[in-house]
């Protein structure tokens, strides 16, 4: 008996029910007992029925470290805007563009999402795909459209920027394993000189 109350309290995730309740109150648009039971009652099925996976976030937060993420952020906005803004009103012709692949190193679906979604912030680079490392064996990627990039030298140069912001991300959150796998991943595929700087 006891080893299945335990089995329910694993599988039962208290914010999530209380997301499902909350969701039903707004489909029905009106708080009342009834429909708070109700809701309690189906999201209860629902979590116990199909279970949501555990997701290991890996995070650790360091509110310096998250001025500075932001305050690079700001930087880069601001450049990124005057360069697309130059390359709007500029005579001639129109720029050209490329699709850059950038691989990650994070190992982490979350540290990937957060690289990608910093990186599409920017004008000039909307992010086309994303590459799980969940579902490529550690080894995410995101592939970049990116505004007035032509040549290798110009990809080279969109690849060192996106890796730059996965290492702030990493810096900014990682925890101490999860930043050691991170540089492992890099130092395999010789971007070490990009990764390294340890988180504190």
């Amino acid at each position: 008996m006891s080893a299945t109350v335990t089995s329910l309290r694993e599988r039962v995730s208290l914010p999530i029910l209380v997301w499902l309740v909350v969701l039903w109150l707004l489909l029905w648009g009106d708080v009342s007992w009834a429909n708070v039971i109700s809701g309690t009652l189906l999201g209860l099925l629902v979590t116990v029925v199909l279970p949501l996976p555990r997701v290991r976030f890996g995070m650790r937060i360091r509110p310096l470290r998250i001025v500075a993420l932001f305050a690079r952020f700001l930087v880069d906005l601001v450049a990124a805007s005057g360069q697309v803004a130059w390359l709007a009103v500029r005579p001639g012709r129109q720029p050209r563009n490329s699709v850059v692949r950038v691989p990650l190193h994070s190992g982490s679906d979350l540290f990937v999402a957060m690289t990608a979604e910093l990186v599409s912030l920017v004008p000039g680079s909307v992010v086309v795909e994303i590459g799980a490392p969940s579902a490529r064996g550690g080894q995410g990627s995101i592939y970049i459209h990116a505004l007035g990039v032509t040549g290798e030298e110009g990809r080279e140069r969109i690849r060192r920027e996106v890796l730059l912001t996965e290492r702030r991300i990493m810096t900014t959150f990682a925890e101490p394993a999860a930043y050691a796998e991170y540089l492992d991943r890099c130092r395999a595929d010789g971007s070490a000189a990009l990764c390294e700087r340890s988180p504190r």
